[in-house]
């Protein structure tokens, strides 16, 4: 997704936008449990932590195609 996109998905989830490089957009939502959703245009990917997510080490990942 586009960063404005990126922007309106993360006001709407409580989340932040992070941009992955090759201006690629991302939306991470941290949960009470330290856990972390991570939303892109392709996908929502589940994360243990930031580490896991640093690592790209997911937990769970739901394809949206």
């Amino acid at each position: 997704m586009n960063e404005e996109q990126a922007r309106a998905v993360a006001e709407a989830a409580g989340g932040e936008t992070w941009q992955s490089g090759g201006n690629i957009w991302l939306v991470l939502c941290r949960r009470s449990d330290g856990k972390l959703v991570v939303l892109s245009d392709e996908a929502v990917s589940l994360y243990e932590n930031d580490k896991a997510f640093e690592d790209n080490r997911t937990t769970q990942t739901i394809g949206l195609h």
